[in-house]
């Protein structure tokens, strides 16, 4: 058993000190902050409502691996899970608004279309593609599975064939609006 300090009360943080703490390790939690979560909040200001953090937990199978894996009830029994619609709304400098339906691929497809242009739900559907095999390729070695003492893989280009390509127009300090970039 070792004594493990945990530094922030994030929602990963706190993950790690449950898996620590369940594999018979004295663990405590540092935060310097009044309240657990990190990043995980909310803001109010002027009738809008902001995250302050990763606004989109979209994984609740992570959850129920977390609960599983600390020895605690299953996730659902502890926490209502309840889907809502929109996921997301997205108001833009420019007074453009999109709001992301919940559950719904094509749903978002097509708010995306109306609210940027014919198109934008097309090129929004191949970045979740290439998402999706980054998440293939990369969910069970850097998330499912302890790092050995060799951590030189971690340097290896998973994409070589790809190249190094830029996102046209993020380092635009005068983008304002989605379809500037």
């Amino acid at each position: 058993m070792a004594r493990i300090a945990v530094i922030g009360a994030g929602t990963g943080a706190m993950a790690a000190a449950a898996r620590l703490a369940v594999a018979g390790h004295r663990v405590t939690v540092y935060e310097r902050s009044e309240t657990h979560g990190g990043g995980v909040g909310r803001l109010e200001r002027e009738g809008f409502g902001f995250d302050t953090g990763p606004g989109l937990l979209h994984l609740p199978a992570v959850f129920r691996d977390l609960f599983v894996k600390t020895g605690k009830e299953p996730l659902e029994r502890c926490v209502e899970l309840t889907q809502v619609d929109p996921a997301s709304r997205h108001l833009f400098a420019d007074g453009t608004s999109v709001a992301l339906p919940n559950a719904s691929r094509a749903g978002v497809v097509q708010a995306l279309d109306a609210a940027l242009g014919a198109g934008s739900g097309e090129r929004w559907g191949g970045l979740l593609h290439r998402a999706r095999e980054v998440w293939d390729v990369t969910r069970r070695p850097l998330l499912e599975e302890p790092l050995g003492r060799d951590r030189s893989a971690l340097a290896l280009d998973p994409w070589p064939a790809a190249g190094r390509r830029r996102l046209p127009g993020l380092r635009r300090p005068r983008s304002v609006t989605l379809a500037d970039v």
